[in-house]
C-alpha cells in the first residue's frame, strides 16, 4: 500500500514561494543554529504537528514529516540560497545531527559515520570485515531481503553462510549458538523484522556471538526512535539506520555506529576527503618538495573510515530536528503510548481470520498478519477510505506512531473485518 510521503521533492515544492529575505545582512539564523522551538508541551496523540489526508498507520514504511521538520528544511534552504560561502564544507549540519543520534543510542559522536542508507552501511561493514572464504555470516530469514541477497551473492563466491529459519514466530537462539563456527565472522540481523515485526533480543544475540568469537551487525531502521536502544548495554558491534522511518526524517542519509574497540579489526575499503586528517600538495608554486601524489595522514575514527563523499546536509538538518523531537517526547513514552494500539490489533484481527505473524512477547513497533489474497481484498478498499498500511499479496503490516489513537485502530479493524 502506498503511503503519503513528504520527501525532498515535496519540501522543495513547499519552498517555492520563499523570498530572498535571507540575503546576507538580513539577520536570518544560520541553518546549523535555526531549529523549531520544541519547548512547548507535547501531548499524545500529537496530531497538529503532522499534516496528511486520512489515517496513516504505515510509519514502518515511511514516517510523515512533522511541521518541525518542514520548518528546519525551510531554514536550511533559505540559508543555502542566501549565503552559500558560509556553509560548506566547514560549517554544516552534520555534527549536530550526529550528536543527536549518538545521544539517542547512548554513544559518542566519534562512534558514528554518516552513510547514504542503511544497506550501504551494511555493505561497508561486510567489505571492511573482508567477508569471504573462511570468514562467513550467520543470519536469519527475517533479515531485510536485499541484505539476504547481498550475503547470498557472497556465498556464491565461497563465503560460508547460514540462514536460520523462523520457529514459533521468531529465531531459536540455541540454534543460533550451534550455527556459529570458527568460520563465522559476523552475525547479521534486523533488530526488528520488516516482514513480521519480530524484535530480536539484541543483548542476548551479542552475548552468544561474542562468546564464540563472532561480531554482530544489526539493521536497526525498524526500531530506533520507536524503541529504546542502548548500544553500550547491548554490546552490538555495528548498527545502522536510515532516518526516514522511526527517526521521522528524510531519505538520503543514515547513521552507522561502530563500536570503537572494533575499529582496529576493520579494513579501509573506500577513501574520501573526510578520511584525510591532513594533505600537503607538492605540485604547485611555493609548495614544499615531495612526491607528486602529495603526502597525507589518514584518520582512524568511524567517520574517517566510512564517510567518503559529502553527505546530504539538508537531510541531516531535518534529521536533527526530528531526533530532537523524539528526544523531547521520550522513546520510552512513545513505546508505551503505542503498546495498547498494537495490542488492540493483536486481540481483534485474529477474530476476523488474520493469522498473527508477530510474537507478542517479541514485538517491535509494528504488527503483521497473514491473510490469503490480502492485496486483492483490501488494497482498493483501504485506499478509497484513505487508511494507509502496508498491504502485500498475503500479508498486512500496521505501524502506529505518535499521531495515532484508538479511533484510528477501530476504523482500520472495521474496514479489515468487512
Amino acid at each position: 500500500m502506498e503511503s503519503i510521503v513528504t520527501d525532498r521533492r515535496s519540501v522543495l515544492g513547499a519552498l517555492s514561494g520563499l523570498t530572498l529575505a535571507g540575503l546576507p545582512g538580513s539577520g536570518r539564523a544560520h541553518p546549523t543554529e535555526a531549529l523549531p522551538n520544541l519547548n512547548a508541551p507535547i501531548r499524545f496523540p500529537d496530531r497538529d504537528r503532522f499534516h496528511f489526508n486520512g489515517i496513516h498507520l504505515n510509519a514502518a514504511f515511511c514516517h510523515p514529516f512533522g511541521s518541525h521538520c518542514l520548518e528546519a528544511a525551510r531554514a536550511f534552504f533559505d540559508a543555502r540560497t542566501a549565503d552559500v560561502n558560509r556553509l560548506w564544507p566547514i560549517e554544516n549540519p552534520r555534527d549536530a545531527a550526529v550528536k543527536a543520534f549518538a545521544g539517542l543510542i547512548n554513544t559518542t559522536p566519534e562512534d558514528i559515520a554518516v552513510v547514504p542508507s542503511t544497506l550501504v552501511g551494511e555493505n561497508l561493514v561486510a567489505a571492511s570485515l573482508r567477508l569471504g572464504p573462511k570468514r562467513g555470516v550467520v543470519t536469519d530469514s527475517l533479515h531485510y531481503d536485499a541484505s539476504l541477497a547481498m550475503y547470498g551473492e557472497r556465498a556464491r563466491q565461497g563465503m560460508p553462510l547460514v540462514v536460520l529459519q523462523i520457529k514459533g514466530g521468531g529465531i531459536d537462539y540455541d540454534e543460533l549458538r550451534r550455527s556459529i563456527t570458527s568460520e563465522t565472522r559476523l552475525v547479521a540481523l534486523s533488530w526488528v523484522s520488516s516482514w513480521t515485526g519480530f524484535a530480536h533480543d539484541l543483548e542476548t544475540v551479542c552475548d552468544i556471538a561474542h562468546s564464540k568469537g563472532a561480531l554482530v551487525y544489526a539493521d536497526v531502521i525498524q526500531g530506533v526512535g520507536a524503541m529504546p536502544l542502548d548500544v553500550r548495554e547491548t554490546g552490538v558491534d555495528f548498527c545502522c539506520s536510515g532516518t526516514y522511518k522511526w527517526l521521522m526524517g528524510d531519505f538520503g542519509t543514515a547513521f552507522l555506529y561502530v563500536r570503537p574497540d572494533r575499529l582496529p579489526e576493520l579494513q579501509r575499503v573506500e577513501l574520501g576527503w573526510r578520511g584525510l586528517t591532513s594533505y600537503t600538495s607538492h605540485s604547485l608554486p611555493f609548495d614544499p618538495s615531495g612526491p607528486a601524489v602529495g603526502t597525507w595522514t589518514l584518520g582512524t575514527r568511524a567517520a574517517e573510515l566510512f564517510e567518503v563523499g559529502t553527505p546530504d546536509w539538508s537531510a541531516l538538518h531535518i534529521a536533527r530536528a526530528a531526533i530532537e523531537y523524539i528526544q523531547r517526547l521520550g522513546v520510552e513514552k512513545i513505546a508505551s503510548y503505542r503498546a495498547p494500539l498494537l495490542e488492540a490489533l493483536q486481540v481483534e484481527l485474529p477474530k476476523h481470520g488474520f493469522q498473527p505473524l508477530t510474537p507478542r512477547d517479541r514485538q517491535g513497533p509494528c504488527v503483521s498478519f497473514a491473510c490469503a489474497h490480502a492485496r486483492d481484498k483490501f488494497f482498493r478498499l483501504l485506499e478509497d477510505a484513505r487508511v494507509y498500511i502496508t498491504v502485500s499479496r498475503n500479508r498486512v503490516r500496521i505501524s502506529a506512531s505518535v499521531y495515532n489513537d484508538l479511533n484510528d485502530i477501530e476504523r482500520l479493524i472495521g474496514l479489515l473485518s468487512q
